[in-house]
């Protein structure tokens, strides 16, 4: 019931009313009603007036029926007293009916508060919010319920946004009186304040109407509970409910309301004749006030943080679904680089955070999973169920990283895993399938004019295609000796490979209640790729849960299991090329025919030639296998001891088991007898840790301090078997080996390192915060002497838009800087006298390793620095961070030769010195954002270089790889990534200075001095993704760009070589067919070619590798010359003449010919001198991804009992352009340095051989049902 009241006025008091003229009956809406006992002249007999504010206080009387009082005669003094006492009582009554919420409430309810909470008792949280807003909460003990428990993340918002937040799903209201809030249960109608309106308030709002409506995320239209809904000018208003819905009563006229959420842009909406309306608020993914995850698993403020931190969220990873969690992060952080060593199911991804510093060759980041450090090993995120993802932040150097030790020299990868059910209540169940198909689409191309052999000549046994041409009748494999006209098989590649596919499937379980939150989901992942017999499985088993013991003691677990496999994998080994021994099939062959690829069972392959494969024979019979088992996990015991200090203790670990098999069949062609191969590697973790924390905030300064430590012990064991050779055929085993030929190799080592470690972060006005941390690290793999080593960090965040008025236009601004230093211990036994065991004929021996042992070696040490800014500007629909670094890794842990007479060939000693700097630039916008459509996009940009700035003394150069002429080499002061190799040799000045100086034959030569061919790394990469909302659908693109590198090519070398080739794209029309002018260009006017040639230097000197005029044969531009030979070419350049003069041979009289299918001919070995004709241009732009998503309307998704359903449409690697238009795909040139039958990968960055896999193509659809 509304309490009753009444107020007389004295006509002279209210003359000066006019203005509030009321043309239409009133009706007072119930909850404007004023307590009258507040007002101790309420009871006072009204007097009739006719002034018309009189009138409508009469006529509230009249309305509510209030209570009459008898008139009564008094004297004219009394009057007077009467009237004068009555003016004075009413101007007190009138100015508490105005001031119902005075300043000095209004004040406080604007009051800024920082607040983050997570399922803490609630009177826990209004006594921290006495102490942050400095207010007075008044309640009784019936009125809250100690065992309720609210989450809140606030961050520099109202006092009555946040009270909103905490009280959202309580029957808990409150009122503001004399300073204080005063807490009590809630009756009728929910009103965001509870207390007496205005008098304004009640002049417009006599006449109502009730309007009702839904909130919704406006990326996922889901209802939002608890957005705040004002009356915009007024303090009346409501929240929505648990699924977003809400009702209001409105004053008859447009009405503007604010909606408002933590976390949610705010929006103002004019309600004009409306009784229903629907509401779409975006996040405010940009808010510098957001809490991330950073090192030792602490949730950050980002604004705090002087130092650059990446996060993707676990949208970002699922929108297009990857059998390989680590592809959904390329090319979306600035400053990570994603790469994709094959196209193909079984890929394994390299990442690499700011580049490559270490010459050890680890460049791999640490790998965090909830918690738990796992190593440096990228494919513990690549078995992970990106569904189970809350989200991925990078620690990008080590000021970030510096609280994770000598592992965390690379950066750090920290995966949150989903737990609970997002802070709700009750039984929650999600369900994603995803199916791909991918389909290859482009591929190396291969010549269908000639046919293998030489000089013209058919020969199905060489490995040359410089035979006759198509159409030629010869006797030949598959023939019975019957010659038969030679045929061209375009599509031998295309019939080879497959449709590929896969199957995506994950179901997370979760629930929570007061004591109680967990989260169950199990995957599975099922493919087949597109080279055959290869496939893919990967089961996941992934629990996480906490249970609370008390209000402030708690206990948490999460325990991973992961299990893997193939089989078949191929591999990227050398030797070990899946689609090598498809383009060395003839030309003249049909794939389909090959498919009976036994000519004796498990002894003798179908082959056309000895020294070949059939590729059926390689798809089915050389199989390598792989096993993993990775069960991990931890338990957390948390331990709130007092409000402002805690305790964590852990204890976590994995045991990682791999298995692989490789068997090769007889007749192979580089293993004639068979081979087997057994590898078993384990890998063992334990770590132990606690962190005492302490946050304290005193007025305008704040203190957030932690003190921890760390015991970690490693165990690793490798055993392998290899051996060649088969006893019997078709038994693959190792004791089917030829005991001669059996090799076994067994190792184990162990490491631990102790750590204690510190942090601590000091703020002040939540705008300026400075960290400091510290670690000191015991490694049991360093001397005992230089074991210990210390490593500090520092940082500096500055909010400049909370310290000062900025112009409107910028709606944040802070500058960081960072400093830090980490050391990095080395691998076991580097420092131990080791044996290696081995066999010499019947006899057991043991032998020295040729690396001698060192007692002095000392703690690499990273030192890093960092400054940059984030900004927001016209209401953060623009963003932008922006961050210069430089790394130093010095005292590096590398190998030198030593003099022979010592006993060894090289000495680990700490001497190399690599310096990395880079620019990172992320920008976001938001050139869109109505009710109904939204459309964002994001850009990355990374640019970093490495330098060789110090060596060992005596030692010029590092060598990182050489193959066939090519070296990876840096020299000192060089950049990290150089090639080199030889060139041509060349005449150095005169008028002929530039040009090959020829042999007597006219033959190019190879000079003995190496010359820098380019950079494998990259000038700078940069990621784009994009998304357009529009209503329920979603389309979304992410594109990858990557400029500049270089890599050489053995594919396009052996494809040239052998006339497998039309063209090497190098120059006009340069190819294995005609070479970059011939015989036809100026139709057989030497003079005029020999002209152009000279008068064109740059173009035809073979700068750019080699240069060759002529063709195979005459149709093809071949120069006659000799005896009925008419496929000549020469190569343009000088020969030194006796006398020391030159003489051209451009063409003209005199020109040294030589037979056209010698340019490429392995026995001539032309191919090899000019290696920069295999260097090319690794830039690339790929459309990588690509989806159309669409919400199910919540009507239809309740038919089947969903509280919600999507289904999307994707597309991968939809588009790939390359400078080099050579067909290959730059990202996955890169080799495995080892053979199939050694363990370990040791890739040779930018070398390609074989990688001939063809360009594809994957799409799919994805559904998502919640429960």
């Amino acid at each position: 019931m509304t309490d009753k009241f009444s107020i007389t006025l004295n006509a002279d008091l209210c003359k000066n009313l006019d203005n509030h003229r009321i043309k239409k009956p009133l009706t007072l809406v119930p909850s404007m009603a004023y307590d009258h006992t507040k007002c101790p002249f309420a009871n006072t007999p009204e007097k009739r007036v006719r002034d018309p504010f009189a009138q409508l206080l009469q006529q509230l009387n009249k309305t509510f029926k209030f209570m009459k009082y008898k008139r009564r005669n008094r004297t004219l003094l009394w009057t007077v007293m009467k009237i004068s006492f009555s003016q004075i009582a009413i101007m007190f009554c009138l100015a508490g009916i105005a001031n119902a919420i005075p300043l000095s409430a209004q004040e406080l309810l604007s009051r800024r508060v920082s607040l983050n909470v997570s399922k803490a008792p609630i009177h826990l949280v209004l006594a921290e919010l006495e102490k942050t807003a400095d207010v007075r909460f008044v309640y009784s003990a019936a009125v809250i319920n100690s065992k309720q428990k609210v989450s809140v993340n606030a961050q520099n918002q109202k006092l009555d946004v946040v009270l909103e937040t905490v009280f959202r799903k309580t029957n808990i209201a409150w009122d503001v009186m004399g300073g204080q809030i005063v807490l009590k249960k809630r009756t009728g109608e929910r009103d965001l304040k509870n207390v007496g309106l205005a008098l304004p308030e009640i002049m417009f709002s006599l006449v109502a109407r009730n309007v009702s409506g839904t909130v919704v995320d406006a990326a996922n239209n889901e209802g939002l509970p608890g957005v705040s809904i004002l009356i915009k000018g007024l303090t009346r208003g409501t929240t929505t409910d648990e699924k977003g819905n809400f009702q209001l009563s409105l004053p008859d006229e447009p009405t503007v309301l604010t909606f408002s959420f933590v976390g949610y842009l705010s929006q103002d909406i004019t309600v004009s004749s409306q009784s229903q309306i629907s509401v779409r608020l975006s996040q405010d993914t940009r808010s510098l006030d957001e809490v991330v995850v950073t090192a030792l698993g602490l949730q950050r403020k980002t604004k705090s943080l002087g130092y650059s931190v990446g996060e993707i969220k676990s949208d970002a990873l699922t929108k297009v679904p990857q059998e390989n969690a680590v592809n959904a992060l390329t090319g979306k952080i600035a400053g990570v680089r994603v790469i994709n060593t094959t196209p193909d199911l079984n890929s394994d991804p390299m990442i690499l955070i700011r580049g490559y510093t270490s010459l050890s060759g680890n460049n791999s980041p640490l790998i965090v999973v909830d918690g738990l450090p796992t190593g440096n090993d990228v494919s513990v995120l690549s078995d992970l169920s990106a569904d189970n993802i809350e989200s991925v932040s990078v620690l990008k150097g080590p000021s970030a990283a510096a609280l994770y030790g000598s592992r965390a020299g690379n950066g750090v990868l920290l995966i949150t895993t989903k737990s609970g059910n997002k802070g709700k209540k009750g039984l929650g169940i999600s369900v994603n399938s995803a199916f791909t198909a991918t389909v290859p689409y482009k591929y190396v191309p291969i010549q269908q004019q000639f046919v293998t052999g030489s000089n013209g000549n058919f020969d199905q046994t060489s490995n040359l295609w410089w035979g006759p041409k198509m159409g030629t009748s010869v006797a030949r494999f598959g023939t019975n000796g019957v010659a038969t006209p030679l045929e061209p098989h375009p599509d031998n590649v295309k019939d080879f490979v497959n449709t590929g596919a896969s199957f995506i499937n994950d179901v997370t379980i979760s629930n929570s209640n007061e004591k109680l939150s967990f989260s169950l989901s199990v995957s599975d992942t099922r493919g087949k790729g597109v080279y055959p017999k290869s496939n893919l499985r990967k089961d996941a088993i992934a629990l996480s849960a906490t249970y609370n013991f008390t209000n402030r003691l708690s206990v948490s677990g999460n325990f991973n299991y992961l299990n893997s496999g193939s089989d078949n994998n191929r591999g990227l080994s050398y030797d070990n090329y899946p689609y090598e021994d498809l383009y060395f099939t003839p030309n003249w062959l049909d794939i389909n025919d090959l498919k009976n690829y036994w000519k004796e069972p498990n002894v003798q392959q179908n082959v056309w030639s000895n020294g070949f494969n059939n590729p059926w024979f390689t798809v089915n019979e050389n199989i390598n296998t792989f096993s993993k088992v990775r069960p991990y996990g931890n338990i957390k015991l948390n331990w709130n001891i007092t409000d402002d200090l805690s305790l964590m203790t852990r204890v976590g670990g994995f045991n990682e088991s791999y298995i692989t098999n490789n068997r090769t069949a007889k007749s192979e062609k580089a293993v004639p007898n068979g081979g087997y191969s057994y590898i078993s590697r384990s890998n063992q973790e334990i770590n132990t840790d606690f962190l005492l924390n302490y946050k304290k905030t005193l007025g305008d300064f704040s203190l957030d301090a932690s003190a921890g430590g760390n015991l970690f012990f490693q165990n690793n064991a490798l055993a392998t078997i290899t051996g060649q050779s088969f006893v019997l055929p078709g038994l693959y085993t190792a004791s089917n080996i030829d005991r001669a030929s059996v090799n076994y190799t067994s190792t184990k080592n162990n490491k631990r390192i102790n750590s204690l470690y510190g942090m601590a972060s000091f703020g002040y006005k939540e705008a300026i915060f400075l960290e400091v941390t510290s670690r000191n690290d015991w490694s049991s793999t360093l001397p005992v002497n230089n074991r210990s080593y210390f490593y500090p960090s520092a940082s500096l965040s500055v909010v400049v838009s909370d310290l000062f008025s900025l112009p409107t236009a910028i709606s944040f601004l802070k500058l960081r800087g960072g400093w830090a230093k980490v050391g990095k211990d080395t691998n076991p036994y580097k420092l131990s006298m080791t044996l290696d065991k081995s066999t010499w004929g019947s006899n057991t021996v043991y032998s020295l390793p040729g690396t001698t042992p060192t007692s002095n070696l000392l703690p690499e040490s990273i030192i890093s620095s960092e400054l940059g800014f984030d900004a927001s500007f016209f209401k953060k629909r623009i963003g932008l961070n922006f961050t210069y670094y430089e790394v130093e890794d010095k005292k590096q842990i590398t190998g030198v030769s030593v003099s022979g007479s010592t006993g060894y060939t090289a000495a680990n000693v700490n001497a190399g010195v690599v310096q990395n700097k880079g620019l990172e630039i992320s920008m976001r916008l938001v050139p869109v954002q109505t009710k109904n459509v939204i459309w964002d996009a994001t850009f990355n940009f990374t640019k970093e270089r490495s330098k060789l700035t110090a060596l060992p003394e005596g030692v010029s150069n590092y060598q990182f790889w050489n193959r066939n002429n090519i070296y990876n080499q840096t020299s000192l002061g060089g950049k990290v990534g150089d090639l080199w190799g030889p060139d041509v040799k060349r005449v150095t000045e005169g008028q002929y200075a530039g040009w090959p100086l020829l042999n007597s034959n006219g033959a190019v030569q190879q000079s003995t001095t190496n010359i820098n061919l380019g950079n494998v790394m990259p000038k700078f990469t940069l990621g784009f993704q994009t998304n357009l909302t529009v209503k329920r659908f979603t389309f979304s693109a992410s594109i990858d760009w990557r400029q500049g590198g270089k890599y050489y090519s053995e594919s396009m070398k052996r494809l040239t070589r052998d006339g497998r080739q039309d063209s090497w794209h190098k120059g006009d029309g340069s190819s294995t067919m005609t070479g970059i002018l011939s015989n036809n260009s100026f139709n057989g006017d030497n003079s005029k070619l020999a002209a152009e040639i000279k008068s064109n230097p740059g173009k035809y000197n073979a700068m750019d590798g080699l240069t060759y005029v002529g063709g195979r044969t005459a149709e093809l531009g071949g120069f006659n010359y000799g005896t009925a030979v008419s496929n000549g070419s020469f190569f343009p350049g000088v020969i030194a003449g006796a006398n020391g003069e030159y003489i051209e041979n451009f063409g003209e009289t005199g020109t040294k010919y030589f037979r056209s299918d010698l340019i490429a001919d392995p026995g001539a070995g032309y191919w090899s001198r000019g290696v920069q004709t295999w260097i090319y241009d690794a830039s690339f732009i790929k459309l990588r991804e690509f989806s159309v998503a669409y919400k199910l309307p919540e009507s239809l998704a309740r038919h089947i009992g969903s509280n919600g359903m999507s289904l999307s449409f994707f597309v991968r690697n939809l588009m790939l352009w390359t400078k080099a238009k050579n067909n290959l795909d730059p990202e996955a040139t890169m080799m495995n340095n080892n053979d199939q039958f050694t363990p370990g990968t040791s890739y040779l960055f930018g070398f390609d051989r074989a990688s001939f896999y063809p360009f594809s193509m994957t799409s799919g659809v994805k559904l998502n049902i919640q429960f």
